[in-house]
């Protein structure tokens, strides 16, 4: 008998000892400010016509997209060893945190061990969700995120830093340069070698929107974001604001430090 309890008792030490940590919620969040490029900040030029004429102009302007919105911001939290009662018997401060956010619409918990890269199928399905074609719109998801990096971006930027890195989600291996991967930009408007973001599916209809914490790839200091201030995370989501389409999308975040 006593043999027995020793052995239950050891495959139980053995079953916890191998259950993984996986992306859980953010013990808080809070939104800081949210502000848009300001369309009607230029004012309208002219040009005089004259009967008979034909005249050839060339015409540059920026409109906002109606396919994203963006986050970005910074990130603290500690790494604990505790008991399932929330008790804590130690815990590390993380000044660095290294990790992935994840973004998605569905309240739902994600099947984490199912994981993996989302696909075309699933991207296109995507684009169709958020009014978009991929034939027509520069903005759109299959346009956006490409492995290897969007063809726009290898053609003005090279496609030197159109990559990501190997990461875990728990315990699943996402492989280097194996997903849809969009770089966010830094100050001077290039994309940013901190600034990650990658597209995963657990293998429902929802996308796992996964920006990859700066520090994983620039271990010593804040990044160099788009703003001309330090972030640890910059990332976009889908969200429709096409024609009448003036409904909000509700999503729901995890994070996992590593």
């Amino acid at each position: 008998m006593n043999q027995k309890l020793v052995l239950y008792t050891l495959l139980a030490l053995l079953t916890i000892s191998m259950v993984s940590a996986i992306p859980t919620g953010p013990q808080s969040m809070t939104e800081i400010a949210s502000s848009r490029w300001p369309e009607a900040a230029y004012l309208a030029t002219n040009n005089s016509a004259i009967a008979g004429n034909v005249t050839e102009l060339t015409l540059n302007g920026s409109t906002v997209t109606r396919t994203w919105q963006g986050y970005f911001g910074n990130i603290t939290g500690m790494v604990v060893l505790g008991d399932s009662a929330n008790n804590t018997l130690y815990d590390w401060s993380v000044a660095s945190p290294h990790g992935q956010v994840y973004a998605l619409k569905s309240s739902g918990i994600p099947a984490w061990s199912s994981i993996r890269c989302a696909n075309q199928t699933e991207l296109q399905a995507e684009d169709t969700l958020l009014g978009v074609n991929s034939s027509v719109d520069v903005d759109a998801v299959n346009r956006t995120f490409v492995v290897g990096g969007a063809p726009d971006q290898i053609t003005r930027f090279g496609a030197t830093q159109l990559t990501h890195p190997l990461f875990y989600v728990g315990n699943v291996s996402i492989v280097n340069n194996t997903c849809p991967v969009a770089v966010m930009y830094n100050s001077t408007t290039q994309p940013s070698p901190y600034f990650k973001e990658v597209l995963l599916s657990d293998g429902t209809a929802d996308l796992i929107y996964t920006g990859i914490i700066a520090h994983t790839l620039n271990p010593f200091a804040e990044s160099d974001g788009f703003d001309d201030r330090t972030h640890d995370f910059e990332m976009i989501v889908g969200e429709n604001g096409h024609g009448t389409d003036v409904a909000v999308t509700t999503y729901w975040f995890y994070l996992e430090l590593t």
